[in-house]
C-alpha cells in the first residue's frame, strides 16, 4: 500500500498559520462578541468561546469531553472568571476584572474587554490583557485525544509595581499582585442547559489544596493550579460554593431556543506573583479524571509538529510543490475534523469524521463528500481507510449510517445519497492511494452490495425503476437527499422520486466499478446498466427550455407517470463535476453557465434560483424560518467544490479553466480569518446587497466547506 502518511515537514512550525483581534481604545465588542473560535483534540472533544470571551452559545466552552469518543459529549468547564488584584500599600486593593460575560437583559458585565490587548488564534487560543503596569497572558491548551484542557496565565509586572520601585501616582513601592480565577461549571449534556432552581443539588465538591473535584450527575471534573515559573509564586484553592445567575447567550435566543443558563461556582483560585518578581507563570489543569495532567506546551510543540508534518504531506501528495499559506490553512482546519473512534467491544480504533462543530457528530453523507479533501488530497491514505471501514462496516441493507447517535453512538440509516458517496468516496481511494488489497477484499464487496441492494430496493423506498434504471426513493413526508430539512412534520424540501443528484451519483458508481471490477461477472452488467442510466438522464432530465437539468422527477402516485421538477437548484451540477458523466459536451456547459450565472454568489452557491417564487433569501430568524430557507435560497459554501470542478472539467484543465475556477474560490477562501478565524461556515445568506451583505450561519466550522476548496485547489495544482 503506497501511502503519504506524514513525516518530515516542508515547512517549520512556525510558519502555521496565526490569527490575530486586537483590543485597545476604540475596539468594536459587539464585533468582538460574534467573532469565534475553536480548538479541537481529535477525539470529538473541543473548546470554543468568543474573542470578547463572553459565552453566546451554550456549546460555547474550554473544555467540551466526549465520554464515548467522538460522542455523548459534556460541557464540563464553560468559562473562567478573571480578576487581577493589585496592592495600591496604603491605598488598599485595586481589583481589575479580565473577564467578560453577557447576562440578561443582555448587559455586558464585567467589562474586561477594556484591558484586552491582543486575542491570537493558532494551536492554542491566548488572550492579552494589559492594566495599571501589568500584563497578564492567558493560554488555551486543548490537550490531544485527552478530555483535559490547561489554561495557562503569565502574569509580567512592570518595574514601577516591584517593591522599591514607585507605584502609580508616585505614592512608594507597589504591593502584591495576585490573580483570582473562578471557575463555572455545568457538567451537563452539551446541547442541554442547566437551571439553579431544577439543579439545586446536582454538584458534589470535593476541596484540596491545590484544587477541587466537582461531581455532577453525568461525570467528574478535576480542577488544579500549579505554579509554572517564579520564585515566590503561590497557587492555592479556596472552597466557596455559589450560583452565577442569567448568563445569556445571544445566538441562542436569536435562534429561537433557551438562552439563559445559571452556572456552578465551586470556588475560587488564588494566583500570588512572587515578592519581586517581574514575571510569574501558573497553570489550571481541568479534566475529566486526574490522569491527564500533562505537560501543555510539549503537547502544544507535537501538535504543531504534527500539522507541519500534514503540511509536508500535502506538498508531496501535489507533486513535490510547496502548500502555498493558503492550502496550508485549509490542511491545518481540515484537520480539527478528522478524530479518532478507540476500540471496544471487539471493535478496532478508526478514524472518523465530525461533520461541523459545535453541534454535529460523524455523519456518512458528509464524510464520505468530505474525506477526498480532508484525506485523500493531503495524502491522509490510512485514516481515509479506516474511515471507509468504519462506515462499511455499519452498512445495513446497503446503507451506510447517516449519523452515528450522539449518545448510543448506535447508526441511523435515513438517507439515498450517503452510500453513493460512499461508493464515490471509496473507488477515489483505490485510484489515489493504490490500496489494491484493501479495496479488492473490503471496499469493493461494500460497494458491490451497495449497488445489489439499490437494484432490488432497501429501506425507505430507495430502488431502481426497471423501466428507465433511474433510482427512486422517499415520498412526501421524508428527507432522503441532502437537502434534508425538516422541522415540525413539515419536509421544506421535498425531493421524492427521482432526484437529480441522486442518478448523476448513481451512473458514476456504476462506472466506477464497471472499469474497476474488471474481469469479474459483474463487470459487463454494470456497464450496461451504467449506458441505461446515462441514455435515461440525457432524455428524462434535460430541460431544454431552460437549458439545464430539471431537479428532479416525481409521480403523484409514485410510478403512475414521472413530472419534471423545473426548479432550478445546484443539485444538477454533479451531473458535469462527477468524474463518470453522462452528458453530452453542449448539456454540461449549458449546466455550469446556468447554475453560475443564476446561483453562485461571492462566498457560497444558492440552493434555489432567486426567480423562484419559493426562494428565500436570508437565513434568520427561529429555527422553523430557518429550516424553511435552508435549501430555499440560503447558500452552501461546500458546494463551490463541484461547480469549480465543472469549470475545470468543461474547460478541459486549461489554463483559463484554472484560473476561473480559482477565482470561484476567492471569497470563501478570503472567509478563513473572518467569524470564525481559521475555519470555514456551513452556510451564508444567499442574498448579498451592499446595504446587507450575505452573512454566514448554521455552524461556524463545516466540515465539506473546508474540504471542498482543498480538494479542489489540490486538485488545480496537480492538474
Amino acid at each position: 500500500m503506497t501511502s503519504a502518511t506524514p513525516g518530515t515537514p516542508s515547512g517549520s512550525p512556525a510558519d502555521l498559520p496565526m490569527y490575530v483581534r486586537l483590543g485597545g481604545k476604540g475596539l468594536d465588542a459587539e464585533r468582538l462578541a460574534r467573532t469565534e473560535w475553536l480548538l479541537t483534540n481529535g477525539n470529538g472533544g473541543f473548546a470554543m468561546g468568543t474573542v470578547l470571551g463572553a459565552p453566546s452559545r451554550r456549546y460555547h466552552g474550554l473544555l467540551v469531553a466526549p465520554l464515548r469518543p467522538p460522542v455523548q459529549r459534556v460541557m464540563a468547564l464553560n468559562a473562567l472568571s478573571e480578576t487581577l488584584v493589585i496592592d495600591e500599600g496604603g491605598h488598599g486593593e485595586a481589583r481589575h476584572d479580565l473577564s467578560t460575560f453577557r447576562f440578561r437583559p443582555g448587559v455586558l458585565h464585567p467589562r474586561g474587554d477594556a484591558h484586552l490587548v491582543k486575542f491570537e488564534k493558532g494551536t492554542t487560543a491566548r488572550w492579552t490583557y494589559s492594566v495599571a503596569g501589568v500584563t497578564v497572558v492567558k493560554t488555551l491548551h486543548l490537550l490531544r485525544e485527552a478530555p483535559a484542557a490547561a489554561v495557562e496565565y503569565e502574569v509580567r509586572v512592570d518595574g514601577a509595581r516591584s517593591p522599591g520601585g514607585k507605584g502609580q501616582g508616585g505614592g512608594g513601592g507597589g504591593g502584591g499582585v495576585k490573580l483570582l480565577v473562578r471557575p463555572l461549571v455545568s457538567l451537563r449534556d452539551f446541547h442541554a442547559l442547566v437551571l439553579r432552581d431544577t439543579s439545586r443539588d446536582r454538584y458534589r465538591v470535593e476541596a484540596g489544596g491545590d484544587g477541587c473535584v466537582v461531581h455532577g450527575p453525568m461525570a467528574a471534573l478535576h480542577l488544579h493550579a500549579g505554579v509554572s515559573r517564579g520564585t515566590g509564586a503561590s497557587a492555592a484553592f479556596e472552597r466557596d460554593e455559589q450560583w452565577w445567575y442569567d448568563f445569556q447567550y445571544e445566538h441562542e435566543r436569536e435562534r429561537g431556543y433557551d438562552y439563559l443558563e445559571d452556572l456552578f461556582h465551586p470556588g475560587a483560585f488564588v494566583l500570588g506573583v512572587g515578592p519581586g518578581q517581574s514575571e510569574s507563570a501558573f497553570t489550571i489543569h481541568a479534566g475529566m479524571n486526574d490522569a491527564t495532567r500533562r505537560d501543555a506546551a510539549e503537547d502544544d510543540r507535537h501538535r504543531r509538529t504534527r500539522l507541519a508534518s500534514l503540511i509536508g504531506a500535502t506538498s508531496r501528495a501535489l507533486g513535490g510543490k510547496r502548500a502555498s499559506p493558503t492550502l496550508a490553512a485549509l490542511v491545518q482546519a481540515a484537520d480539527d475534523f478528522v478524530v479518532r473512534r478507540p476500540a471496544r467491544e471487539g471493535v478496532p480504533a478508526r478514524t472518523s469524521i465530525i461533520a461541523g462543530y459545535p453541534w454535529f457528530a460523524d455523519w456518512g453523507r458528509d464524510a464520505m463528500i468530505s474525506l477526498p479533501g480532508l484525506l485523500l488530497a493531503p495524502g491522509r491514505f490510512e485514516e481515509a481507510r479506516d474511515v471507509l471501514l468504519t462506515f462499511a462496516n455499519n452498512r445495513r441493507g446497503g446503507l451506510i449510517p447517516n449519523l452515528f447517535d450522539d449518545y448510543t453512538g448506535e447508526a441511523h440509516d435515513n438517507t439515498v445519497d450517503a452510500s453513493l458517496w460512499f461508493v464515490h468516496a471509496a473507488c477515489l481511494y483505490r485510484r489515489e492511494s493504490d490500496d489494491a488489497i484493501t479495496f479488492q477484499n473490503e471496499l469493493l464487496p461494500a460497494c458491490l452490495d451497495v449497488v445489489a441492494h439499490y437494484r432490488r430496493g432497501t429501506s425507505y423506498g430507495i430502488r431502481m425503476d426497471e423501466a428507465d434504471a433511474l433510482i427512486m426513493a422517499g415520498d412526501a413526508s421524508t428527507q432522503l437527499t441532502w437537502m434534508d430539512a425538516k422541522r415540525d412534520g413539515v419536509a421544506f424540501t421535498p425531493r421524492h422520486g427521482k432526484a437529480v443528484e441522486i442518478n448523476a451519483l448513481w451512473y458514476n458508481a456504476l462506472a466506477w466499478l464497471a472499469d474497476l471490477a474488471t474481469g469479474s461477472p459483474e463487470a459487463a452488467d454494470l456497464a450496461m446498466l451504467r449506458d441505461r442510466v446515462g441514455e435515461s438522464m440525457r432524455r428524462l432530465f434535460w430541460n431544454a427550455s431552460l437549458g439545464c437539468l430539471y431537479d428532479s422527477l416525481q409521480s403523484p402516485h409514485f410510478g403512475a407517470g414521472w413530472i419534471p421538477q423545473a426548479e432550478v437548484r445546484p443539485n444538477q451540477v454533479f451531473a458535469v463535476s462527477l468524474p463518470h458523466c453522462a452528458l453530452e459536451p453542449g448539456q454540461q456547459r449549458s449546466v455550469v453557465e446556468y447554475v453560475r450565472n443564476r446561483l453562485l454568489t461571492r462566498r457560497a452557491v444558492r440552493t434555489l434560483d432567486p426567480a423562484d417564487s419559493r426562494y428565500r433569501g436570508r437565513y434568520r430568524g427561529r429555527m422553523f424560518e430557518r429550516d424553511a430557507s435552508y435549501h430555499n435560497g440560503t447558500a452552501w459554501p461546500w458546494l463551490l467544490g463541484p461547480l469549480a470542478e465543472a469549470i475545470l472539467r468543461v474547460g478541459g484543465f486549461s489554463p483559463a479553466a484554472k484560473a476561473e475556477a480559482r477565482k470561484v474560490l476567492d471569497g470563501i477562501l478570503a472567509f478563513l480569518d473572518e467569524d470564525c478565524p481559521g475555519q470555514l461556515p456551513e452556510v451564508f445568506d444567499g442574498d448579498d446587497l451592499p446595504a446587507e451583505p450575505q452573512h454566514a450561519g448554521g455552524c461556524p466550522a463545516q466540515a465539506w466547506s473546508v474540504a471542498e476548496p482543498l480538494r479542489v485547489l489540490a486538485m488545480i495544482e496537480r492538474a
